[in-house]
């Protein structure tokens, strides 16, 4: 398909590949855009110093529904996936960007540009930063596909004048994710630790180092619980690694720690979802997927992202 029929992604996490891989499949040109260093969104790796590497977003995924569990068996056999902390848990290997970067091979990817505003020229749209550079070489896009967190999404329609019913009442918790090295024996028995207590300093805290491809072994990931993120919502993240190494000192033994640091997610798992598969709006050519369609797991992100390529397939190719 040619340049007038060229799709346009915004959102490089697990909804915006697999919708990028299957409309790509289906013979359309797909060009992805994310404002992040690379792919995978809240699949995320962060590096720290002296080669440390931190799994600082989603943790695992599971598959329940057949279509993704054969794409994780399928990233399983090819060293992509594997299983880590329980049953039917799975991990990107050799981090939890891999399946991402995976289904967005061979595709026109670019990260670090942040898409600022959506233009109409004629029945097409184009990309612009903020201050109305033009994006993606400037190509007119057929459709548009959101697959970043919501409240994004609805800035950059409301910024074209547009809607998507439904997008608007998705609700997000944030989370302060600490990202720790530390010297000494292991610091718990099992891989992670889980509260649900909603008055606990910390939801969850894995020892990262223990995960498939992964070479650390005193790497600790904590992510906070969502209550406490949103009381430390607003400060610096200097002092939220301090808090957070203090608190997590007093819950388990670390020995000597040689290097903390904290992340903030401000949208980082859904509180309430859309309920739908996917948003789609034909007359406009936009469209929304992701988390905040079918609820917090990769696996409803990945299958929201699929529902909106179908819808896309469905019009353009009776």
């Amino acid at each position: 398909m040619g340049r007038d029929g060229t799709i346009a992604i915004i959102g490089a996490g697990i909804a915006g590949a697999a919708a990028a891989r299957r409309l790509h499949d289906a013979g359309h040109r797909v060009v992805v855009l994310d404002k992040g260093r690379g792919p995978g969104g809240r699949m995320a790796t962060r590096r720290g110093p002296d080669g440390l590497r931190f799994d600082h977003g989603a943790q695992f995924f599971t598959a329940r529904d057949p279509r993704f569990a054969a794409c994780v068996e399928d990233w399983t056999a090819r060293g992509i996936a594997a299983p880590w902390g329980g049953p039917h848990r799975s991990v990107g290997a050799p981090g939890m960007s891999a399946p991402a970067r995976d289904l967005l091979a061979g595709i026109d990817l670019s990260c670090g540009r942040a898409v600022g505003r959506l233009a109409r020229a004629g029945d097409r749209w184009r990309l612009e930063e903020a201050d109305g550079t033009a994006l993606a070489d400037g190509a007119a896009f057929s459709r548009v596909l959101l697959t970043c967190p919501s409240p994004q999404g609805l800035a950059l329609l409301a910024g074209c004048g547009q809607d998507l019913p439904g997008l608007a009442d998705v609700r997000y918790a944030p989370c302060w994710t600490l990202m720790l090295a530390h010297d000494g024996p292991p610091p718990f028995e099992e891989p992670a630790r889980q509260d649900d207590d909603p008055a606990a300093v910390f939801a969850w805290i894995a020892r990262d180092g223990t995960k498939p491809g992964r070479e650390g072994g005193g790497t600790v990931v904590a992510h906070a619980a969502p209550a406490w993120s949103r009381a430390n919502l607003e400060d610096g993240a200097d002092a939220v690694a301090e808090r957070l190494v203090a608190a997590l000192q007093a819950i388990v033994p670390l020995g000597t720690v040689r290097h903390a640091a904290a992340h903030r997610w401000r949208y980082a798992q859904v509180e309430r979802a859309v309920g739908t598969p996917c948003l789609f709006a034909p007359e406009t050519g936009l469209g929304y997927a992701g988390d905040g369609c079918l609820g917090p797991r990769v696996e409803f992100a990945y299958l929201s992202g699929l529902a909106l390529a179908e819808r896309v397939l469905g019009r353009a190719e009776p």
